[in-house]
């Protein structure tokens, strides 16, 4: 087990190189930045633009102490997030995964079940160029502070610090606290908008535009359609590690075999994406019961890499002879109270050995075996 220690070094050093914030490269005093990038800088509690800042309206708020009090704790939970997840999870992924996507073809990056966790997509694929997050929370809003009300400005960013401080604390966003928070309209911000867009901005991605979409009847994205399948945005943004232009979708809907399907308009748009690689992590266990047996056989053939802990397509289903297959961290039972029973495949093949995993994944502190487990599958073909 030596890469253990291997892996342990490489954490230390990068890690080191990871606490630099990288919104530190931007300087609001030259820059001139869209209008969606500077609501999500003041919604992240990061320095604006000065023209954006010297609005009048802008100024005022800013001066406010709910406000100041909001850039504190901001603040505070990046220094967390920075140190738990951004760190080990990028020194994680370079000495384990970058190795090993030289072969992989796809540029785009797919997550079901994603809620707004662009946190964990983005760092689980940092070089995809399309990223498509599929989930039911509501697309939402991201205003311009000034067109709010101080009431909703004040419970907005409430809001918002609710559903950050979820993720900084366990890695995952409680669908309690996502029904309570982020999908009521009652706040001045809501849906996963506004918390992807503060992600981007977190990790140093500079926002350029964003669309509203639909899928029309032929598997299309349109900007509008009566009816509209998949209601979403798109977030166009440059990479601020790479300079590279991409693009980020996310789609609200159920998921189910019919999302997989060439006879409907939702599953032409999904055939179209071809070859994806794939993360889950998720409570619901969807693709272990039987009413959803064909996405999780769509998504094993039309995978490159699936990234994913024990929620995710059951162990069992992968062909060895197809799959090459890692597993990391631990696995015992599954989450509690979800009706699906342990994998003892899973169980007998984590007693053969595991690499380590030096970040918490998933749901894992949830369950009995109180860890998390990871497993990684590239594809043969």
């Amino acid at each position: 087990m030596h890469r253990i220690g291997i892996s342990l070094i490489a954490i230390l050093l990068l890690a080191c190189q990871q606490n630099t914030s990288q919104v530190e490269k931007q300087n609001p005093e030259e820059a001139q930045y869209s209008e969606w990038h500077e609501r999500a800088l003041f919604l992240a509690g990061l320095p604006t633009s000065e023209e954006f800042r010297k609005k009048p309206e802008v100024a005022r708020i800013i001066r406010l102490p709910h406000y100041q009090d909001h850039v504190r704790q901001m603040n505070a939970f990046w220094t967390t997030v920075d140190q738990k997840r951004v760190a080990p999870m990028t020194a994680w992924w370079r000495a384990e995964l970058s190795p090993r996507m030289d072969g992989i073809k796809t540029d785009t990056a797919l997550y079901p079940l994603s809620g707004g966790d662009l946190l964990n997509f983005k760092l689980i694929y940092p070089d995809a160029k399309r990223y498509i997050m599929i989930a039911m929370e509501k697309p939402g809003r991201m205003p311009a502070p000034d067109s709010m009300t101080d009431p909703q400005l004040q419970e907005g960013l409430y809001s918002v610090r609710k559903m950050l401080g979820n993720i900084a604390l366990t890695g995952y966003f409680f669908s309690r606290w996502m029904n309570w928070y982020m999908n009521p309209e009652k706040y001045g911000f809501y849906g996963t908008l506004p918390t992807v867009s503060v992600f981007l901005v977190r990790l140093g991605h500079r926002i350029e535009s964003v669309d509203q979409t639909c899928i029309n009847e032929q598997g299309k994205l349109v900007t509008e359609s009566n009816p509209c399948y998949l209601p979403g945005y798109r977030i166009s943004f440059i990479d601020g590690n790479t300079d590279e232009k991409k693009e980020l979708f996310y789609h609200s809907t159920r998921i189910d075999n019919d999302l997989f399907s060439e006879s409907t308009a939702r599953g032409r748009y999904i055939q179209s994406l071809g070859k994806v690689a794939v993360m889950m992590k998720a409570a619901v266990y969807l693709f272990h019961r039987p009413a959803h047996q064909a996405g999780a056989q769509y998504l094993l053939e039309h995978s490159e890499v699936i990234v994913q802990d024990d929620s995710g397509i059951p162990y069992g289903r992968f062909d060895r002879d197809r799959w090459d297959i890692t597993l990391y961290g631990t696995y015992r039972y599954p989450l509690p109270g979800m009706g699906v029973y342990p994998q003892q495949d899973l169980i007998r093949a984590y007693g053969q050995g595991s690499e380590h995993l030096p970040f918490a994944y998933g749901y894992g502190p949830k369950t009995a075996a109180r860890a998390s487990g990871l497993m990684v599958a590239f594809s043969r073909r």
